[in-house]
């Protein structure tokens, strides 16, 4: 995602970032909360917290009293040209994963606009939809994960969660209804080409949304022995550094270049991981968009 003002809540892995707040299920479990909490998600019953990932939730339930309590006692708030003040909901779990989770996200935005914060949520969930009396907010953008329109593939990759067909569906509501949106075309498939792109790009900007952020699968280690558990044998194809950053950087030209196609390359935001730098002619490709801002406005 690169380099933005977070503040991050795990709700299953009692994490909380420096300077800002977000809720978990995203695709990728190697992420730093669960790999630095062994011992702690060992003491709830989790006996491996990577391969065993999506089959566990502890849910926390004092989120929003805490967060009050932090807000009260707080006197600044780090706004960044790159992450614009903007509380993210979230990064590694999602916030919407069932109605108990739902009704702790509530609740914390509540908390949030009530303080006049930024908040960015992403989510697979439809559950966001009840909100909508919440999410119709000039401080508040949501978005969804939809990598591809592609309901058996979704079925094949993350079985658990609402198929893409249905997170679309959420998203067409949530413009009619006038609330600000954006998509999270990640983590797109090898199999994916400039063809698909177009086609997928110019479904999405019938939802107008104002930013399409997007990066391709990762399945190295922990991520790629999951997934050819799963029976996804095209993840041998990505599954080395090499392979991995070739097909990342052959997708990212086809995705820009059915952008242009499409006329929405101004929207469109890269999530390029540092360690591409050693595969590109010019490392300011990939450490450009580090830093980059994203292209909504905010009051």
């Amino acid at each position: 995602m690169g380099l933005v003002d977070v503040v991050d809540i795990q709700t299953s892995t009692h994490t909380f970032f420096a300077n800002g707040l977000a809720t978990h299920n995203c695709y990728v479990p190697s992420t730093p909360a669960i790999r630095t909490r062994q011992a702690q998600l060992h003491e709830k019953g989790v006996n491996n917290p990577q391969m065993d990932w999506g089959q566990y939730l502890l849910i926390r339930e004092d989120i929003p009293e805490k967060l009050k309590k932090i807000l009260e006692r707080k006197r600044t708030w780090n706004v960044t040209p790159s992450g614009k003040g903007v509380v993210l909901l979230c990064s590694g779990t999602d916030p919407y994963q069932n109605k108990q989770t739902a009704e702790i996200t509530r609740h914390v935005v509540q908390i949030l606009s009530e303080k006049g914060k930024r908040v960015r949520i992403l989510t697979r969930s439809p559950l966001w939809i009840n909100d909508l009396d919440i999410l119709i907010n000039p401080n508040i953008t949501v978005g969804m994960s939809l990598p591809y329109l592609d309901d058996q593939l979704s079925r094949q990759i993350e079985p658990q969660a609402p198929p893409p067909s249905k997170r679309y569906e959420a998203l067409l509501k949530g413009h009619q209804a006038g609330c600000r949106l954006y998509v999270a075309m990640a983590p797109t498939p090898p199999s994916l080409t400039r063809n698909d792109f177009e086609k997928y790009l110019e479904k999405i900007m019938q939802l107008q949304p104002e930013v399409i952020f997007w990066e391709p699968i990762n399945a190295r280690g922990t991520n790629g022995k999951r997934m050819l558990a799963a029976g996804l044998e095209w993840v041998n194809s990505v599954m080395t550094k090499r392979s991995w950053a070739e097909d990342f950087l052959r997708q990212w030209d086809d995705i820009e270049a059915a952008a242009i196609a499409v006329g929405c390359q101004d929207k469109l935001h890269i999530w390029p991981d540092p360690a591409l730098k050693k595969y590109v002619d010019d490392p300011n490709k990939v450490g450009n968009w580090l830093y980059h801002p994203t292209v909504e406005k905010w009051d």
